[in-house]
């Protein structure tokens, strides 16, 4: 294979590979990033809806409690003899004070059912609302767990969940035992209904993912409260998976099961609900919980595929075009003026390779463009519809990608019009001073996040005949890498320049990690990073330095650092008076 091919043939696969590869990094590690906000999203909604309906279920009890020790609860129910099947109870006008301390909880709003008051034999002395003690249609419930397990523990106790016997709801029951203040015999059992059927309410009008629901699952497996059903279905349905063996204490899991033939993403924590537990749990379909991560990750193999048809395509003709050249150079090689013509040519083929090399760049911005545009279209509010919350922060997280993408195509851009000396220079005169100080101005913002101190130690009058615009982009790349590698809070930079014999020198300053004596002599290579852990910590295509250093060369000048571990970094250049010899 003739050397021209081979070498377009390597520059065409390494040039495609560098930036398939670069997109592939950046996008797995955007996936995760995006992965592991969903999986918190789901916890943290876990962990609320939890924390709601145990707070809810630990206040009605504690309100109970409370309510069955006040001085007209610990009263005998004096009114026992009025008791009948009748009203099933006492009449609504007798043992007033107990009724109206009942009659008060449901002003609370805690979505009680009903609260009731019980003979120690099970009968039903009181009822509030009294209109569905009336309706009850029985008058001893000692058959119920609430009252096996009063009666048993002598304690308060959360019963099993059953249906209502008179407004046929899903409800619990709180039940504790009343004792007479004198003697501790036992006057009966105190006992607020908790409707399930209102939490099932409230989980239904909670913002939820495509497709995603919850339930509550008690002990055995009964399936309590699930958002997906109305108040008015009554039904109580098992839940067909055995989550137990997955359940790592008070957290909430995060598990993939199967339910009816799909993969679904299970959130879920258990809570202690008397002397029991239950599972409070978010259920939704993996490929609705990670719509977003599938649609990045689509979105960058169409990518993948758009590179890799420009590059080939731009290669086949490239190399078409270098078989015509060598065949040209071959039938000039019988004399010296054809050898002239071949050397030419052969110039001419490694011009055209950095030209490839700057075509593939720049084409690569094309399939960005409408990217960008549907983004933005997107993310303007009845443009192309309202988004909900989900969809637009997965939205706002693509175009950030995509603008990202751009930054590094714009540098990988610039410098093979570096390299193809494609860029003008423009000399004029300098004022330093103002010019250091427009430099620390224009740079200041980057160093909020971080809350670095920033300083402009220049003291001058000197003056300088050179390009402005092109040494501020060596101090932008500098101050950005030193940016990325102060630490937070503790971060100095310092900027300075001081006159010389033959122009200026500039220097940026840092109190970063330093750079190892061993690596230094590589920093201004094309792609060269530290090493890979930084890489991954700070980013960056290790394109800046060598920017940096094409720039001062271009302007006659030198650049150098020097650098002690722990101890910081100083980057140093030095632009002569540049008055000819400079592209303009």
């Amino acid at each position: 294979m003739n050397r021209e091919i081979a070498l377009t043939i390597i520059i065409v696969v390494s040039t495609t590979a560098l930036i398939v590869g670069l997109l592939y990094i950046y996008t797995s590690n955007e996936i995760q990033r995006v992965n592991d906000e969903i999986a918190k999203t789901k916890i943290n909604e876990v962990q609320a809806l939890s924390s709601r309906f145990a707070l809810r279920l630990q206040y009605v009890t504690g309100l109970i409690e409370l309510t069955g020790q006040t001085f007209p609860m610990t009263k005998p129910p004096i009114y026992s003899n009025l008791i009948s099947d009748h009203s099933k109870g006492i009449p609504q006008d007798a043992d007033t004070e107990k009724r109206e301390i009942a009659r008060n909880m449901f002003d609370k709003k805690l979505d009680l059912e009903y609260i009731f008051y019980t003979m120690p034999n099970g009968d039903i002395y009181f009822l509030e609302p009294f209109s569905s003690q009336v309706k009850l249609s029985q008058l001893n419930f000692a058959f119920r767990d609430w009252y096996l397990g009063a009666m048993s523990t002598g304690s308060t106790y959360v019963s099993e969940v059953y249906i209502s016997a008179n407004e046929k709801h899903t409800v619990i029951a709180t039940a504790v035992p009343i004792y007479n203040n004198v003697n501790q015999t036992l006057n009966g059992i105190f006992v607020g209904a908790l409707d399930l059927g209102a939490v099932q309410r409230s989980l239904s009008q909670i913002n939820h993912g495509q497709n995603e629901y919850f339930l509550i699952v008690d002990h055995n497996n009964n399936i309590v409260v699930d958002s997906r059903k109305s108040e008015s279905d009554i039904e109580i349905k098992k839940f067909t998976l055995d989550l137990s063996e997955h359940s790592q204490g008070n957290k909430v899991n995060i598990i993939t099961k199967a339910i009816d033939g799909q993969d679904n993403i299970i959130a879920f924590k258990t809570i202690s609900v008397g002397i029991h537990g239950w599972s409070v749990m978010s259920i939704q379909p993996h490929g609705d919980a990670f719509v977003s991560s599938a649609a990045l990750r689509n979105e960058t193999f169409g990518m993948i595929i758009i590179i890799v048809t420009i590059t080939s395509m731009s290669g086949f003709f490239m190399i078409r075009k270098i078989n015509t050249n060598i065949h040209l150079s071959n039938r000039l090689k019988q004399n010296n003026s054809e050898l002239a013509i071949k050397t030419e040519q052969i110039k001419q083929i490694d011009i055209q390779k950095d030209e490839f090399s700057a075509m593939v760049t720049h084409e690569l911005k094309t399939p960005l463009v409408p990217i960008t545009g549907y983004a933005e279209m997107l993310l303007e509010d009845n443009l192309l519809g309202t988004l909900n919350p989900a969809q637009r922060d997965a939205v706002e997280k693509l175009y950030g990608s995509v603008k990202n993408l751009e930054v590094l195509i714009h540098k990988m851009l610039y410098v093979q019009r570096l390299d193809l000396g494609n860029i003008k220079y423009n000399i004029e005169k300098i004022d330093i001073s103002k010019f250091i100080q427009e430099i620390y101005d224009e740079n200041s913002f980057l160093m909020k996040e971080k809350m670095i101190k920033f300083v402009n130690s220049t003291n001058t009058t000197t003056t300088l005949y050179s390009d402005p615009i092109m040494i501020k982009e060596v101090f932008s790349n500098l101050i950005q890498n030193s940016v990325d590698f102060v630490h937070e809070n503790i971060g100095h930079i310092e900027i300075n320049a001081h006159a010389t014999e033959k122009g200026t020198q500039f220097f940026v300053k840092d109190n970063g990690n330093g750079i190892a004596k061993e690596k230094q002599g590589q920093l201004f290579k094309k792609f060269y990073q530290i090493d890979t852990s930084i890489r991954r910590k700070h980013g960056g295509t290790g394109l800046g330095l060598s920017i940096c250093k094409k720039i001062v060369d271009d302007l006659n000048g030198k650049i150098w650092l020097e650098s002690d571990l722990d101890k910081g970094t100083t980057f140093f250049f030095e632009i002569p008076n540049n008055t000819h010899n400079i592209r303009s």
